[in-house]
C-alpha cells in the first residue's frame, strides 16, 4: 500500500483590517514580511510560502519598502513566494460581479508585475461562495479553486469535487477543512505524533486520494521557521506517511490526477454545517452597506458607461482614476471590511474610502458630460443633454435639476418633438449665479461671447420630464423655451394616488392597500413595517428566546403631490418600540422610531416606488419592510452576479441542525444583487432594492417578501447565540456605531407585478431602475468658481444627438469600460435566464468586435457581430471605437 502523503502548505491569512485598523496591520506587516522574505532567502529547504492570495498587502508593503521589490521578484520567479490572484480577499455573495472581476484584474496585474500569480481561486475565509465563481475563475483561465466556508453534507459528501456554474464552466475544488489545520504543530515527538494522527483520522474519510493538504498558518501569523524540522521529525515518528511542503497549486494538480471519481456540484455554498457563513451579515451596518451598493451601481451603470461614451468621441478615459476608485472599493470588499464585522474605528476607515470613491466618481462623471457639452454647437443658452446608458432604445420619466430661463417652460428637440415637463420646485437665482459667471468671461477663452446679454433670468428648478424614446447608448440634446400655461401642483387631502396600473391608499391606522387595475385585484395591507428582536452581533442576526414581532404605527401626517407625470404620497409615522431586548420581553415601548415613507406612481410605469427614511432610536432589533402577497411560494428567485438563482423558501435542515451539531442555524435569509421575486401560475411579484441586499420569504404560507431595512446590534461578537451556539465570532467587544442610534437610514424599493415569471423581464426592470436616464446641462453661465472654470473650446463639432453602441437580444448590460492598458473598449453583458440554454445576441453600431475572456484576452472575432450566450452566462466583447473628436 502506498504511503499516505501529507502536503503542508505554509501561509499567512493576513486580514488587512478587522478589529484592528489597516494602519496597525500595515505597521506589523513590515516586521513580519521582512522576516518572511529574509527567511525564505536564507533557507532553501523552506520550499514556498503563500501571501494569502491577495496583492494589496504586498502593494502596501512595497510602498514602504521599495528596496525589497527586487528581492520579492526573485522569490516569486523561483516559486518560493506565492502571490495573487486577488487584490483583496473578497466576500463573494454581496458585492457585484464587476467587483469580483476587477479584484482579480488588479490582483493579477500587480502580481504579474512582480513575476507571476497563483492560478487558484483561493478564498480561505470568505463567508460562503456564490454559484458563479467557477465561471469567473474560468474567465481568468483558472482550473482550480479552494475555499473553506459554506459546505454541507447535503451538497457534497467529500471535500474535493468538481464545481460547475449554470453556464457549464467547471473548476476542480479543494474545500479547506481549516486554514489553520496544521497551524500549531508541537515540537515534542510524542505530542506531534498524536497531533498528526488526530488530524488524519478526522479528515481521511473526506479526502480520498492518498494526499491530504494541511495548512500551516493562521490570522496575522508570522512564518513558522521550524516547519522543515518538524516535518523531518514527523517522517521519523510516522514512517507510514510522507510529509512535504508544497504549494496549493501543486497539491491540487496532484489530487486531480489521482484517478478518483470525484463528485460534481452546481450551486452556491452558504450552509454553516462545518464552518460559519454568517448568512445575515448582509445587513450589518446598513448605512455602510447601502453606501457600497449605491457606489457599485453608480460605477457600473453610470460612471464607466459615461466615460466610455465620451471615449468613443475622442475624450480621455481616466483609466488610473478608475483604478484608484476601484481599489478603494476593493479594499472595502474584503470579507471582514464589507461584512462591517469590525471595530468602530476600522469601520470609519471603510466609510472614508466610500466617501472618497463617491466624490471621485461623481466629479469625474460630471466632467466627462461637461466636456461633451462644451463641444456641442450652442443653439440655446439653456440646452442640455439626456443620456440613455443602456444599449437599446428606451424612454421614461426623469427627475432632475435644471436651470431654466422662465418659470414655465416647454422642452423640445431638434425635430420639434415636445417632451412634457412638470416643475416640482423652483427658485430664482439670477443675481447670484449670473454675477459670478460674468466675471469669468475671458478667463475661459471666450471673451467675444454674447450669452450674458441674452439671459434675463435663471431659475433653479427640480423638474420631471417625459422622455418618450432615446437611441441605444446615447445622448440627445434638448432645448428650453417659454410656455404660457401654468402647471401648479395640487396638494389634496384624500389619501390615495393612482396611475394606469395601480391605486394606492392609506387609512387612518396606517394600513396601505393597493388596487391592481390590470388584474382587478385588491391587495389589503400590502406594505407594512415589521420589527423584531435581535440578540445577535455584527456577524449574525439571532432570534432571541422570547421574540416579539411589532408592527403598530402611529400616523403623524399624510400629504400628497400629484401631476400628470408622477404622484406621491408622503407619509410620516412613529413606530413605538422597546429600547432593547430587556424591554421587549417586558412589553415596554419607551422609544419611537420616526419613519417617513414616500409611495410614488409614475406615468406609464408599472413600478410602485417606495422611499423609506428611518431615524433609529432602539437597539437589539431588526426592522424590515414587508411586501404582502397572495402567492404561496416554495421558491424565491433573485438575481446574483451575472445570473438568477432559485432558492427554497423552507429548509428541512432547520429541524435537525442542533442535533447534527451544525456551527450555525441554516437560514433562508438570502443575499441578492438587485431583485427578488416569488411566483405562482397567475402572478409574479418582484421587489427591487436600492438599499440593503438582503431578503427572506416569510409568513405561514411563505407569501411575504421581507426586505431588511436595518439591524441595530451593540457588539462585534457574542457567544452562545440561539442561532449560533458556542464561541463568539471575531471577538466580544462593544461597537457603539453598529447600534445606529440616531442614524437616518434611507432605503428605496420598487414593487412590480407580472402575469408570469420571466428572468429576463425582471432583470431588465431592475437594471433600468438602477440605470436611470440622466441629464447634464453644460451652460456657459455655470463656468464659475462654484462649478470650476474650464476653457470653452471654439471647436464645437460634436453631433447634437449621438448613439455609440447597440445590443439586440435578451441580455443585461453589466458595464462598458476601457480595456486595461489598451485602447479598446470592453462591453460585458449576461443572460439572466435559467430556463433557456442559449440566446443569440447581435452587437451593432460598429464592426470588428472580438469575444474576450474576463481578463480581456481576445478569443476570436465575431461574425457580423453575432454571439451565442448560455444560461446565466457573462460575455465580454472588445472593440476599438472610432474616435470622432481627435
Amino acid at each position: 500500500m502506498e504511503k499516505l502523503k501529507i502536503g503542508v502548505i505554509p501561509h499567512t491569512h493576513w486580514d488587512r483590517e478587522w478589529y484592528f485598523t489597516s494602519s496597525k496591520s500595515f505597521i506589523y506587516s513590515l516586521h513580519d514580511f521582512d522576516e518572511i522574505i529574509g527567511y525564505l532567502e536564507q533557507n532553501k529547504e523552506f520550499k514556498c510560502f503563500i501571501f494569502d492570495g491577495q496583492t494589496s498587502i504586498i502593494e502596501d508593503y512595497v510602498s514602504a519598502r521599495p528596496d525589497m521589490e527586487a528581492r520579492i521578484k526573485k522569490l516569486v520567479k523561483d516559486n518560493r513566494m506565492i502571490i495573487g490572484p486577488w487584490y483583496t480577499q473578497p466576500d463573494t455573495l454581496v458585492v457585484s460581479g464587476e467587483s469580483l472581476i476587477r479584484n482579480l484584474l488588479y490582483g493579477i496585474h500587480y502580481a504579474e508585475k512582480l513575476g507571476k500569480y497563483m492560478k487558484v481561486g483561493y478564498l480561505p475565509d470568505s463567508f460562503g461562495m456564490n454559484e458563479q465563481m467557477p465561471q469567473i475563475y474560468k474567465g481568468f483561465g483558472f482550473d482550480y479553486a479552494a475555499f473553506r466556508r459554506g459546505i454541507s453534507d447535503r451538497l457534497v459528501k467529500n471535500r474535493e469535487f468538481y464545481w460547475t456554474s449554470p453556464n457549464g464552466d467547471e473548476v476542480f475544488v479543494h474545500n479547506i477543512y481549516a486554514y489553520g489545520s496544521f497551524g500549531y504543530p508541537p515540537e515534542n515527538p510524542d505530542e506531534l505524533k498524536k497531533y498528526i494522527i488526530d488530524i488524519v483520522d478526522k479528515l481521511k474519510e473526506k479526502y480520498r486520494t492518498g494526499l491530504i493538504l494541511l495548512f500551516n498558518g493562521e490570522d496575522q501569523k508570522p512564518i513558522r521557521k521550524d516547519l522543515p524540522q518538524i516535518l523531518q521529525t514527523a517522517r521519523k515518528i510516522l514512517p507510514n506517511m510522507d510529509f512535504e511542503i508544497m504549494s496549493l497549486e501543486e497539491g491540487l494538480m496532484e489530487i486531480k490526477k489521482s484517478g478518483v471519481d470525484f463528485e460534481r456540484y452546481q450551486g452556491e455554498f452558504t450552509f454553516g454545517q462545518y464552518s460559519r457563513t454568517h448568512k445575515s451579515i448582509f445587513s450589518t451596518r446598513a448605512d455602510l452597506k447601502i453606501m457600497n451598493n449605491r457606489i457599485e451601481n453608480y460605477i457600473q451603470n453610470i460612471a464607466e458607461p459615461v466615460s466610455s461614451l465620451a471615449y468613443t468621441l475622442g475624450f480621455k478615459y481616466e483609466e488610473k482614476v478608475f483604478e484608484k476608485i476601484w481599489k478603494l472599493m476593493l479594499l472595502n470588499s474584503a470579507h471582514d471590511s464589507i461584512g462591517m464585522c469590525n471595530s468602530d474605528e476600522t469601520n470609519k476607515y471603510v466609510e472614508y474610502r466610500f466617501i472618497e470613491a463617491k466624490n471621485l466618481l461623481f466629479s469625474l462623471t460630471e466632467l466627462k458630460m461637461r466636456e461633451i457639452s462644451t463641444r456641442i454647437p450652442v443653439k440655446d443658452n439653456f440646452q442640455f443633454q439626456v443620456y440613455n446608458l443602456l444599449p437599446y432604445k428606451r424612454g421614461g420619466i426623469i427627475e432632475t435639476e435644471l436651470f431654466l430661463p422662465f418659470d414655465e417652460v416647454e422642452i423640445y428637440d431638434e425635430e420639434g418633438n415636445i417632451y412634457e415637463p412638470q416643475i416640482i420646485d423652483i427658485k430664482n437665482v439670477t443675481g447670484s449665479l449670473l454675477k459670478s459667471s460674468i466675471k469669468e468671461i475671458g478667463v475661459d477663452n471666450d471673451s467675444d461671447t454674447s450669452w450674458h446679454k441674452e439671459i434675463e433670468n435663471i431659475f433653479d428648478a427640480k423638474i420631471l420630464i417625459d422622455i418618450e424614446e432615446l437611441q441605444p447608448f446615447s445622448y440627445k440634446t434638448l432645448y428650453i423655451r417659454k410656455k404660457e400655461e401654468s402647471h401648479m401642483l395640487p396638494i389634496e387631502n384624500n389619501n390615495y394616488i393612482e396611475n394606469e396600473y395601480f391605486l394606492i391608499s392609506i387609512d387612518d391606522k396606517g394600513i396601505i392597500n393597493i388596487y391592481d387595475k390590470k388584474r382587478q385585484i385588491n391587495y389589503k395591507d400590502a406594505i407594512y413595517f415589521e420589527d423584531d428582536g435581535d440578540e445577535g452581533d455584527s456577524y449574525d442576526y439571532s432570534e432571541p428566546a422570547h421574540n416579539v414581532y411589532l408592527r403598530d404605527i402611529n400616523v403623524i401626517n399624510v400629504d400628497k403631490i400629484i401631476n400628470t407625470l408622477k404622484s406621491t404620497l408622503y407619509i410620516t409615522v412613529d413606530m413605538p418600540l422597546p429600547y432593547n431586548l430587556k424591554e421587549r420581553v417586558q412589553g415596554k415601548n419607551t422609544v419611537n422610531n420616526n419613519i417617513t415613507l414616500e409611495l410614488s406612481l409614475i406615468k406609464n410605469n408599472s413600478n410602485i416606488g417606495i422611499d423609506v427614511t428611518v431615524l433609529n432610536r432602539a437597539v437589539e432589533h431588526r426592522l424590515r419592510i414587508i411586501a404582502n402577497t397572495d402567492i404561496c411560494a416554495k421558491y424565491s428567485y433573485a438575481d446574483e452576479q451575472f445570473g438568477t438563482i432559485k432558492r427554497k423558501t423552507y429548509l428541512k435542515e432547520v429541524e435537525s441542525w442542533k442535533e447534527e451539531k451544525w456551527d450555525e442555524k441554516p437560514r433562508t435569509i438570502e443575499p441578492m444583487q438587485s431583485f427578488v421575486s416569488i411566483t405562482d401560475e397567475n402572478l409574479t411579484v418582484q421587489v427591487v432594492t436600492d438599499g440593503v441586499r438582503e431578503y427572506q420569504i416569510v409568513g405561514e404560507k411563505f407569501n411575504k417578501i421581507a426586505m431588511t431595512v436595518l439591524r441595530s446590534i451593540p457588539y462585534l461578537g457574542k457567544e452562545n447565540l440561539n442561532d449560533r451556539p458556542g464561541r463568539a465570532s471575531g471577538m466580544k467587544a462593544q461597537t457603539f456605531d453598529s447600534r445606529l442610534i440616531n442614524k437616518k437610514i434611507n432605503a428605496k424599493y420598487f414593487i412590480s407585478c407580472y402575469d408570469k415569471y420571466c428572468d429576463y423581464e425582471l432583470a431588465k426592470n431592475a437594471k433600468e431602475i438602477l440605470t436611470p436616464i440622466i441629464c447634464y446641462q453644460g451652460s456657459q453661465f455655470k463656468n464659475n468658481a462654484t462649478y470650476f472654470v474650464i476653457t470653452n473650446p471654439k471647436d464645437k463639432r460634436l453631433p447634437l444627438d449621438y448613439s455609440a453602441l447597440e445590443i439586440r437580444g435578451d441580455v443585461i448590460l453589466s458595464t462598458v469600460k476601457k480595456a486595461e492598458q489598451k485602447e479598446n473598449l470592453v462591453v460585458r453583458f449576461y443572460n439572466p435566464d435559467r430556463l433557456r440554454s442559449k440566446k443569440s445576441v447581435i452587437i451593432g453600431k460598429t464592426e470588428n468586435f472580438y469575444e474576450s475572456t474576463l481578463d480581456e484576452k481576445i478569443i476570436s472575432k465575431l461574425d457580423q457581430g453575432k454571439i451565442e450566450i448560455g444560461t446565466c452566462e457573462a460575455k465580454s466583447i472588445i472593440y476599438s471605437p472610432e474616435n470622432n473628436n481627435k
